[in-house]
C-alpha cells in the first residue's frame, strides 16, 4: 500500500540523504544539512510498506511564498501512474 504523509516524525531524514547525495543537484551533501533543511521546511513522504519511497519539501514563507524542492521518487519502487493518482 501507498501512503502520502506530512507528518515530520514519518519522514525518513537517512532515506532523504542517501538519494539526494547522489543526486545532480546536491552531490556529497552531508546529512546534518539535509536534517536541517527538511526541520525548515514542509515535507511530503511517499511511503510503501513503511518504506520511504519518495520525498519533497516545499521551502515557504507560509504566507505568500513557496518553491518545491527535492523532489524525487526512488527508481523501481513507485510507478509512474501512482503519481498521478496523489
Amino acid at each position: 500500500m501507498y501512503e502520502i504523509t506530512a507528518d515530520p516524525s514519518r519522514i525518513d531524514v537517512e532515506a532523504a540523504h542517501a538519494f539526494l547525495t547522489t543526486s545532480y543537484w546536491s552531490p556529497g551533501v552531508p546529512v546534518d544539512i539535509v536534517r536541517r533543511a527538511i526541520q525548515n521546511s514542509i515535507c511530503f513522504a511517499a511511503l510503501h510498506d513503511g518504506a520511504q519511497v519518495g520525498f519533497a519539501r516545499v521551502v515557504t514563507d507560509r504566507a505568500t511564498f513557496a518553491y518545491l524542492a527535492d523532489v524525487y521518487r526512488v527508481p523501481g519502487w513507485v510507478k509512474a501512474s501512482m503519481w498521478a493518482q496523489a
